[in-house]
């Protein structure tokens, strides 16, 4: 597997070679240092996986050099970030949007067991991304801005829309762009509350609700013990499980692995909201939310996995489909359509328009 490095940083290359040379099946190209470097080196070599910093001198960062990439010569790219506590940290997100597929926080402190946690995960991150499914995208006037830009259709026929009470989201590798762009298709305010459980890495969580609120919608990090209340989104915290009781948000510490659970999610939502609520099952790997994507559907929710094709990786998506759990299998651009058409009913049985 040949793999590219876009670092500018000597001792971070230094690093992070160290750990991917021992690897029998990677091989590193020749690691560049800035964005320019780095759109060459990919349209030379065609690596399976490019690692990619986003703070690059020469006058192209790295938000620019993967749009570039993705509009000229598409590959997966894993962003590494070392801005999880910095004000430009939302920058991170933009990358997502601009194509890549995936985010790794770079260690700062821990000793040797914060590498080897980060170690652990690179390779596996490195393993699966290498495989994962991209599109191309147009240049765009500004690559920062470069995104799905998806117009919502009319609703196509058969996808069946009723009033909602509460949408819940689960999703994992490659689908925060998606989220930003299914909530750019609800009305402002959305005449629901919307729960996001995302898993995302530690730190990251504060930056990506502040860039969802670029849709317009409130955006926060759960707590605990919110209301939860129409035209707000709230975001999971990335180590604790989010869960729905009494029509409260309540947290609790994460079963296994640090992301927050989508099954805990759902079945919380299934318990409560029963009928009345809308789950939607975005890409990710593994099988997290299935099992309660079927506990909504046999609740009588409306549930929808997205289609297999359109997926990073058609995990968590495909194990739902496999359960039987989805009763719509959508695209994103008709999902998009759909939460249009489920504001517009929702708003109307409360008596008052979308908007």
């Amino acid at each position: 597997m040949k793999l590219l490095l876009v670092e500018d940083s000597r001792s971070v290359v230094a690093f992070l070679e160290q750990i991917l040379r021992r690897e029998p099946d990677l091989e590193l190209l020749p690691a560049v240092g800035n964005g320019r470097d780095a759109v060459a080196a990919v349209q030379r070599w065609n690596p399976q996986l490019v690692l990619m910093d986003l703070v690059l001198p020469g006058g192209m960062d790295g938000v620019e050099a993967i749009a570039e990439i993705m509009a000229t010569a598409p590959c997966p790219i894993v962003v590494l970030s070392g801005q999880l506590g910095m004000p430009g940290r939302d920058r991170t997100f933009e990358s997502l949007r601009a194509g890549a597929v995936d985010v790794l926080g770079k260690p700062t402190a821990g000793g040797l067991e914060a590498v080897k946690e980060f170690r652990e995960r690179l390779l596996r991150t490195v393993r699966v991304m290498a495989h994962a499914r991209v599109v191309g995208r147009r240049r765009t006037t500004s690559p920062r801005l470069q995104a799905l830009q998806p117009v919502p259709p009319p609703v196509a026929p058969g996808l069946e829309t009723k009033p909602c009470s509460l949408l819940a989201i689960g999703g994992s590798t490659g689908a925060p762009p998606l989220v930003y762009e299914l909530l750019r298709a609800l009305p402002v305010p959305a005449p629901f509350p919307v729960v996001v459980a995302q898993h995302i890495v530690r730190g990251f969580e504060p930056g990506f609700a502040k860039w969802l609120g670029g849709t317009g919608h409130r955006t926060l990090v759960a707590q605990g013990g919110e209301w939860l209340e129409p035209g707000t989104v709230y975001v999971a915290p990335a180590d604790r499980d989010l869960s729905v009781r009494g029509g409260r948000l309540q947290t609790q510490p994460s079963r296994g692995v640090a992301v927050p659970s989508v099954d805990v999610l759902f079945e919380s939502v299934a318990g409560f909201y029963g009928a009345r609520a809308v789950g939607l099952l975005l890409t990710g790997m593994g099988e997290d939310g299935a099992r309660g994507l079927l506990a909504m559907h046999q609740a009588g929710a409306l549930t929808v996995a997205q289609e297999g094709s359109s997926c990073v990786v058609d995990g968590m998506p495909g194990a739902a489909r496999a359960r039987g759990a989805a009763s719509q299998v959508l695209t994103p651009g008709d999902m998009a359509a759909l939460l249009t058409a489920l504001a517009k009913a929702s708003a109307s049985s409360l008596g008052r328009g979308p908007g």
